[in-house]
């Protein structure tokens, strides 16, 4: 039963929306990871992927596309190369930084964030 929902934001460069998680976070404390959280009561979660990116980033995504990866979290996983708006941090992220496959691995990561982007530049 999925419980999360992630989404990996591409620009028209395919670099990738990251955001530092705060160090006191219950999950990938002080790594950089994509915009996403718990599902609400009642709530698909796609619905929660959109959510989440805005209450954590104020941006807008749409056409929001599967990303098929298997994980060791039961996570929905979504992908998207449509956004409107301009990224504004909630309280749980410190940063945030658009970053390319070629500088991705200079960040400390979240688990299988790296994953996540390479499965989307082949499949998407």
């Amino acid at each position: 039963e999925v419980r999360g929902a992630v989404v990996v934001i591409l620009d028209d460069a395919e670099r990738v929306l990251l955001l530092a998680r705060t160090p006191g976070n219950y999950w990938a404390a002080g790594k950089w990871a994509y915009p996403g959280g718990k599902l609400e009561s009642g709530e698909t979660p796609k619905q929660a992927a959109i959510r989440e990116t805005k209450e954590e980033t104020n941006l807008t995504v749409t056409d929001l596309a599967d990303l098929k990866l298997k994980v060791d979290i039961p996570l929905a996983m979504y992908y998207t190369r449509s956004y409107s708006g301009s990224v504004q941090l909630d309280f749980e992220h410190t940063d945030w930084a658009w970053v390319s496959r070629h500088n991705i691995e200079d960040y400390d990561l979240a688990p299988q964030t790296l994953d996540m982007y390479d499965w989307v530049l082949k499949n998407g």
